[in-house]
């Protein structure tokens, strides 16, 4: 029971400390998470914001500027669209009318005019004009005359603006002539002839080499990646070499209506802006998409949630370390200062204990503390010299009634011994008085017997007999009665 008794004792000491610094740290840590959340609440919609906004002008940026650049395209080429339907009755004129197209825009890779067959039957069936920039020098320009192998009416840039009958970006396409493989989209304008027939072609090519390093480029944030889409839902560029399941993940949001890219791949299908949260990989992202004026294709952005509230998430782990450690620290110290300033109250408490098991010679140091708990200190100090004190009088007082009390008991001893001895004298004096009693009823019984024949001298023997027992009796019956008068004088004097 003893080990027990002292455990809960020294729980006891440090109660107080352990609640304030409790109290404390809970109230601190409150208030910290209270603080933190509201700022944090704020600083998430703040950056979410941020964000959205920074990859928006980011893909708005970009879509000017390449817009900028196909307005420059469709602006020279149809320039010389006026130029050559002008001058359709001269066709010799049409390579160099290509050259100069190629040459005026550094941004054309190479230009074509074609006419329907029959249209100059002096050329053949077929006749049309290119011109290109040569591959291994962008400034040295070549042009050629019915260069193809295939007939030209097969080919996009020629049949689409012609079946389209109006002026058309076609979707990018692969080129193999001159033995280089290269993506190049055009931009064709039908030909007509004075009497509003349609007569050709004018397609300017454009490399779009260019066009997906612009766009790959596009990282508003580290993970983050761009693509393009065509008209038709095809994806013209994307970063990843796996381009087909791309291609197949997008089909698969557009159909299917419980995807959550669903509502991206409709607005990007028809030509809006816009952003939307979807999945990639399992992973949380969103998508920022924005069409082309120029050519209606859709260019989309595509970033990691993660990338978007990297600094949030840092900074986040940062302050909630650095609050835990601070809440520690504050523990720490609340505990340190607590233990210090209660540090008398504990040997207060020690001091108390003292007391309750009667060591009272070791006095409580005198306390310069103005707060409360020196004023504890020095009111239990001067509590334990009062005790002290009271204890030292009660102990005078104890000795001075066991020293009267030897006295009583002393006295109390000679009386009963006086008493005896008063006993002892009375008993004696009382057997004197029957002797003398005695004597004088048998001297009395004798003078009655022999009165007749005693003499005058005997008789008068007899009756000094008589009168000396007499005096005997009467003394000791005057003794008797003094020592009844002084017992009944201290009677009347002893107090009640």
């Amino acid at each position: 029971m003893q080990p027990m008794k002292r455990l809960t004792e020294k729980q006891s000491r440090h109660s107080l400390t352990t609640q304030i610094v409790a109290w404390v740290v809970g109230f601190v840590s409150v208030l910290f998470v209270t603080a933190l959340f509201i700022m944090f609440h704020h600083a998430r919609q703040s950056i979410y914001h941020e964000a959205m906004e920074k990859a928006r002008q980011t893909l708005r940026t970009t879509e000017l500027r390449i817009d900028n650049t196909l307005s420059e395209v469709e602006t020279a080429t149809r320039s010389m669209h006026w130029t050559i339907e002008k001058r359709l009755d001269q066709p010799e004129i049409m390579d160099s009318l290509c050259r100069q197209l190629v040459s005026v825009n550094p941004h054309i890779l190479g230009c074509a005019i074609a006419f329907e067959p029959g249209v100059y039957p002096k050329y053949g069936t077929y006749y049309g004009v290119s011109a290109y920039r040569s591959h291994s020098d962008s400034t040295k320009i070549h042009s050629a005359m019915n260069r193809r192998r295939l007939p030209y009416t097969r080919e996009k840039w020629y049949f689409i603006p012609l079946h389209n009958e109006a002026p058309i970006w076609i979707d990018p396409y692969i080129d193999r002539e001159q033995g280089e493989t290269s993506l190049i989209t055009s931009y064709g304008m039908p030909l007509h002839n004075k009497e509003g027939e349609l007569v050709g072609v004018l397609s300017a090519h454009i490399s779009m080499k260019w066009f997906a390093d612009l766009i790959l480029s596009l990282r508003p944030f580290p993970n983050s990646h761009a693509t393009v889409m065509s008209t038709d839902g095809h994806l013209i560029i994307h970063p990843e070499n796996t381009l087909k399941e791309h291609e197949a993940h997008f089909k698969e949001a557009y159909t299917d209506v419980t995807n959550d890219a669903h509502l991206a791949a409709i607005s990007m299908m028809t030509g809006h802006a816009g952003h939307s949260a979807i999945h990639v990989d399992g992973d949380p992202s969103f998508i920022f998409y924005h069409p082309f004026e120029n050519a209606g294709w859709s260019v989309a952005i595509v970033c990691p949630e993660s990338d978007i509230f990297s600094s949030y998430n840092s900074l986040l782990r940062y302050t909630i370390i650095i609050s835990l450690i601070g809440l520690v620290l504050l523990a720490l110290f609340c505990l340190f200062i607590s233990h210090r300033q209660l540090r008398p109250l504990q040997r207060l408490v020690d001091e108390a204990r003292s007391m309750a098991e009667g060591e009272l010679d070791v006095p409580v140091e005198m306390s310069h503390r103005t707060d409360e708990v020196g004023y504890v200190q020095n009111t239990f100090r001067q509590m334990q010299e009062r005790i002290v004190q009271h204890i030292a009088h009660i102990t005078h007082l104890t000795d001075v009634l066991r020293q009267r009390n030897e006295d009583l008991k002393l006295a109390y001893d000679q009386a009963l011994e006086a008493d005896r001895m008063k006993d002892a004298v009375i008993l004696n004096m009382s057997d004197r008085m029957e002797l003398a009693v005695k004597g004088i009823h048998a001297t009395v019984g004798d003078f009655r017997q022999h009165i007749a024949d005693m003499d005058t001298e005997e008789c008068s023997h007899m009756a000094e007999k008589i009168g000396r027992y007499t005096e005997t009796t009467t003394e000791l019956l005057g003794n008797l009665l003094d020592i009844a008068d002084r017992n009944n004088k201290k009677e009347e004097e002893r107090p009640c």
